[in-house]
């Protein structure tokens, strides 16, 4: 009994949600179900904490429940008036009070033994940044993967450098959710230059790529995030140009890094969104003109012309076989194209 009460917690899973209550009521209901399935002291390990934003839909009463049952520690402010989206998310991981952050977005669900895996990695590698696997579901978060030219591994990836460890996450360093990071990493000054970007995560990610010893990758399963549920926003303005205006400004003085980031997000990120908006798919700002806007940006990059033209400009049913070649093409020669 006496070793139990010295366990200290080491991961803060924080979620910033606002008028989602049905998406929120699966995420901590699939936490709860994670932390049922742990020993007694590794749920001493975590700790839940929820910045509701001021909704005004049924949220307070989901929390409520939750508060309840909860299997674990559960803290929950409720913020007298709506802070935005970038805030409620930046005070998410200011809260964190453990070792570690993990930021999980409202609508995203853990998978099963997911927080096990993840506790197992933190408790073995003192990382700075970890990144798993995730994937997109459209139903049900347990649907099957389809991969095309590829195969589900599982697996962890240590790296010593950021350089290596950013080519192979690179765009999804933006994906809140895939991320578990070292907390009380961030400066003030670097929270302000990410301001008003939609991407305030950058802030923790940039510091941490920057001053980090030790990172890591986890090809397991560990997310679920729900497609085409993210909106009002333009697409190409915050992954486009915001995210090339902070990176180069945050890397100055490491700009292999800014350009690994936004290589991938030529390679990795708008090959997909194209698509959906060329299906009138998702909630995102659909984009006035989007070859313009493309073209603008990544006109003088090669990889533009491989992967972003062929996609605005052929017919779409063309588009979409491109599209499966892309896919293989990523799967063999990521290193290379990043």
């Amino acid at each position: 009994m006496q070793a139990d009460n010295k366990i200290q917690p080491l991961l803060t899973i924080a979620i910033p949600t606002f008028n989602r209550a049905d998406f929120l009521d699966l995420c901590l209901t699939r936490i709860d179900e994670e932390l049922e399935s742990l020993s007694e002291d590794q749920r001493k390990l975590v700790k839940i904490y929820v910045s509701n934003n001021a909704s005004t839909d049924n949220t307070v009463e989901v929390l409520l429940r939750h508060q309840l049952k909860a299997v674990g520690e559960l803290e929950v402010v409720n913020n007298t008036e709506n802070i935005g989206g970038e805030r409620n998310v930046v005070q998410c991981y200011m809260s964190a009070k453990t070792p570690y952050v993990w930021v999980l977005g409202d609508d995203d669900v853990i998978l099963e033994r997911g927080l096990a895996t993840v506790l197992n990695v933190l408790r073995q590698q003192d990382v700075d940044i970890l990144s798993v696997g995730c994937k997109a579901y459209v139903d049900a978060y347990d649907e099957k993967v389809k991969f095309v030219g590829s195969r589900i591994k599982d697996g962890i990836t240590v790296f010593s450098s950021a350089v290596p460890f950013t080519r192979r996450t690179n765009v999804n360093l933006t994906f809140i959710s895939s991320l578990i990071v070292r907390s009380g990493c961030c400066n003030p000054d670097i929270c302000e230059v990410v301001r008003g970007s939609n991407l305030p995560q950058m802030c923790w990610v940039s510091s941490l790529l920057r001053n980090g010893k030790l990172f890591a990758t986890l090809d397991n399963l560990v997310i679920a995030a729900k497609a085409n549920n993210s909106g009002g926003f333009s697409l190409v303005q915050v992954f486009g140009t915001n995210l090339q205006e902070i990176t180069t400004l945050l890397f100055a003085d490491r700009p292999l890094l800014a350009k690994i980031i936004q290589n991938g997000t030529i390679v990795n990120c708008f090959t997909g969104a194209i698509l959906s908006l060329r299906n009138n798919q998702g909630n995102y700002t659909l984009e006035n003109d989007l070859a313009v806007s493309l073209k603008n940006l990544y006109g003088a990059n090669w990889r533009y012309y491989i992967f972003l033209s062929p996609l605005i400009f052929l017919p779409l049913f063309a588009a979409k076989i491109y599209n499966i070649f892309l896919k293989v093409l990523r799967r063999a020669l990521l290193s290379f194209l990043i």
